[in-house]
């Protein structure tokens, strides 16, 4: 119901106006719309892979339309194009960065165990200490952990490989329906705004029309800025690893870009290949060199970027963005760390809609 409108409401099918006592206390909107939801949450508990992919291909979709509605605005060629173009720009950006990620963790992985056991091996005590027997059993105490820990981490490895070729085939599944979603999403949202009625009561389609395009532009418009704040972090910690002398610094700035779009969380999930990488090739120093640029550009990011960036649009308190995560995480895995803040805009332009109302009514 229109806020205009707000003491008088029409009869479908009819001219007269009914006192708005009468109307229901909830738009029937509101509820299709939990209706919608909830058969959503019922789908990703019997088929994740699927409905994963189906979410992840749809959140890809928006990250591709960013740059086609920007080639489209300049006119540089028509929005049917600029999708095709956007789309493969975006995937070949992350086959590029999966076949490079790949290699390098195998290669590390070789290349650290056995320097990493080879430290433990071979510490020492100081010579003020050698003659103390309680010294001598806590340094053996200690390189007998390190080894036990390195032999830990090879077979959680060697599990997690194993794990991964067993589910393959779901695996193979979920990247078809992922790529088909990603790429073709963005040039069916014009047919799916122009059928949205069907989905929602007369009474309130015109409501549930206003209600999702306003949540629609408000993730658009928050992916539109991550992916500035990304470009920045993902080529800042580029440049830095390279004046640190940091090994495959590339890598380590395109992980640290994809990474961002998780906010908060996203530099603790780069820092640790990243101090890894620092450790193997450098020892602590290197570990210190990674540590500062990730400190350096997360705090420019975090204090000056982001909030000129995103600026007040969002409305969102740290607070309830991490909370947000972690309990989206919980319940939707890896998926639900990365709409997250899609399902606090939904939520939040919800209880403005259809909450709020109804209160104001009762």
């Amino acid at each position: 119901m229109m806020q205009g409108d707000r003491h008088l409401r029409k009869i479908p099918g009819s001219r007269a106006k009914v006192p708005a006592a009468e109307a229901p206390p909830f738009d029937p909107a509101g509820w299709a719309i939990l209706a919608y939801f909830s058969i959503f949450c019922i789908m990703y508990a019997l088929t994740p892979n699927i409905i994963g992919a189906l979410t992840l291909g749809w959140y890809l979709s928006l990250i591709i339309d960013v740059p086609a509605r920007l080639l489209d605005r300049i006119r540089i060629v028509p929005f049917g194009l600029a999708v095709t173009v956007s789309a493969l720009f975006v995937f070949a950006l992350l086959i590029l960065g999966i076949g490079t990620i790949i290699p390098i963790i195998l290669e590390e992985g070789r290349r650290l165990f056995p320097v990493l056991r080879e430290s433990f091996l071979s510490l020492s005590l100081p010579d003020i200490l050698r003659d103390n027997p309680l010294s001598e059993e806590l340094m053996s105490a200690l390189q007998s952990a390190g080894t036990n820990l390195m032999q830990k981490t090879a077979e959680i490895g060697v599990g997690l490989v194993n794990s991964l070729l067993q589910r393959v085939p779901d695996i193979s599944t979920a990247l078809i329906v992922f790529v088909i979603t990603a790429a073709y999403f963005a040039a069916l949202l014009p047919v799916f705004k122009k059928n949205l009625w069907r989905f929602f009561p007369a009474s309130g389609a015109d409501r549930a029309r206003r209600f999702l395009s306003e949540v629609y532009t408000d993730i658009r418009h928050f992916i539109a800025g991550q992916m500035i704040v990304a470009l920045f972090v993902g080529v800042a910690i580029w440049l830095g690893m390279l004046l640190a002398g940091i090994p495959y610094a590339m890598f380590i700035g395109f992980l640290s870009g994809l990474t961002n779009f998780i906010p908060y969380m996203g530099i603790v999930v780069a820092a640790i290949p990243s101090l890894i990488l620092g450790l193997g090739h450098g020892g602590i120093v290197g570990v210190l060199k990674v540590a500062l640029v990730l400190f350096a550009v997360n705090q420019f990011e975090g204090w000056f970027l982001s909030p000129r960036i995103q600026g007040s649009r969002m409305k969102l308190n740290w607070f309830a963005i991490i909370l947000a995560i972690l309990v989206s995480g919980a319940i939707f895995g890896l998926m639900g760390i990365l709409i997250a803040i899609p399902l606090v805009v939904f939520f939040k332009r919800f209880w403005v809609f259809y909450i709020q109302e109804a209160f104001s009514r009762l």
